[in-house]
């Protein structure tokens, strides 16, 4: 029969010295233990902090901050506000008139080529009939360009007939239904800036002339109050 107490002294159990070692290793894995969990719940935490401030995604960003369609500015039909936007897209060469501004503008693609000053109707609102001093208004395109130099009109302003009364030009518009509406010059360039005409649009005559290079038979021309 073995008799322990005989054994070696380096073999020999300690019961005190065993037990205060288990509970240090179990301290240790306890503490190792805790500190995985805090580690683990504190790296959570950083990972949402730091996701807060990470950018969105380059799609998001630009739809954020993209802006929007720039409107077109440069010279398009005077300031493409009111009845001028109608003439925005009009391709090709338009004119537009607008009576109480007593404004020529000369679009070419919507874009602005030249303005003139010029006197319309003596009275205003749209034409309702013949004689009553109103230019007409809508869409009417140019119909015919005829040498005027020698034509002459009496104003029945106790005057009697005037030479050269319309200028050297007179364009002539296909306004239906009314008959001998068209843009003119004049012998009296003081009128121009006026409400004076009996219906019809007058240019100064060195601006009629330049107008009439701008233009052709067929030219749109828009006429607002």
């Amino acid at each position: 029969m073995l008799n322990f107490n005989q054994a070696p002294k380096w073999k020999r159990i300690d019961s005190e010295v065993f037990r205060k070692r288990c509970v240090s290793l179990w301290l240790a894995l306890v503490v190792v233990v805790v500190g995985a969990v805090v580690f683990a719940i504190y790296g959570v935490s950083i990972d949402a902090d730091l996701a807060k401030d990470e950018p969105a995604p380059a799609e998001e960003t630009a739809a954020a901050v993209a802006p929007e369609p720039a409107v077109v500015m440069e010279e398009e039909a005077p300031e493409a506000r009111g009845s001028s936007a109608l003439l925005a897209h009009e391709p090709g060469v338009a004119v537009l008139i607008e009576k109480k501004n007593h404004r020529l503008t000369v679009l070419r693609d919507g874009r602005k080529l030249k303005e003139f000053r010029v006197a319309v109707g003596k009275n205003g609102g749209d034409k309702q009939r013949v004689g009553d001093m109103r230019t007409p208004e809508g869409a009417f395109p140019v119909q015919r360009i005829e040498n005027a130099s020698k034509w002459t009109h009496d104003f029945r302003d106790g005057k009697g007939a005037i030479d050269n009364a319309y200028g050297p030009l007179f364009i002539r518009l296909k306004a239906d239904p009314w008959k001998g509406i068209g843009i003119h010059g004049t012998h009296d360039p003081k009128s121009i800036g006026t409400d004076v005409t009996e219906g019809c649009i007058r240019l100064n005559n060195n601006d009629l002339l330049e107008f009439r290079e701008l233009i052709a038979v067929g030219t749109k021309v828009l006429i607002t109050p």
